[in-house]
């Protein structure tokens, strides 16, 4: 379950990056412009992303052995982290790419986790 949520809460942070860029393109600024940009979604959106990568893949890499998942699931983490200190093109592409290799290593650690469970 905690991969499920990791997976939303990673694509939360996925959304975000596109779409404050976007927005202003399409001429959605305003407050809704200025609240995707303030510091405090950025937090609110990086810690239970945090929370949940370190929740699932220390335990579930012990269970399957594959600890690269946790090492491209760490290596999102740290980006989406970086990417706090960065402005501009460089924070969203950082903060894409750091939230695509949370998501996917989230993924794959579910599948290896079903692997292993056994058939009911």
């Amino acid at each position: 379950m905690r991969d499920i949520v990791g997976i939303f809460a990673s694509g939360l942070c996925l959304v975000h990056c596109v779409l404050t860029p976007v927005l202003p393109a399409l001429g959605g600024l305003g407050f809704l412009g200025r609240f995707l940009e303030e510091g405090l979604l950025h937090l609110a959106l990086l810690v239970p992303a945090l929370i949940l990568a370190l929740a699932s893949f220390p335990t579930s890499c012990r269970h399957h052995q594959r600890h690269a998942i946790m090492v491209v699931g760490f290596s999102g983490a740290l980006l989406l982290i970086v990417a706090l200190y960065l402005t501009g093109i460089w924070e969203i592409l950082v903060s894409i790419v750091g939230a695509g290799l949370l998501i996917m290593a989230h993924w794959i650690n579910r599948r290896l986790i079903l692997r292993m469970a056994p058939a009911d």
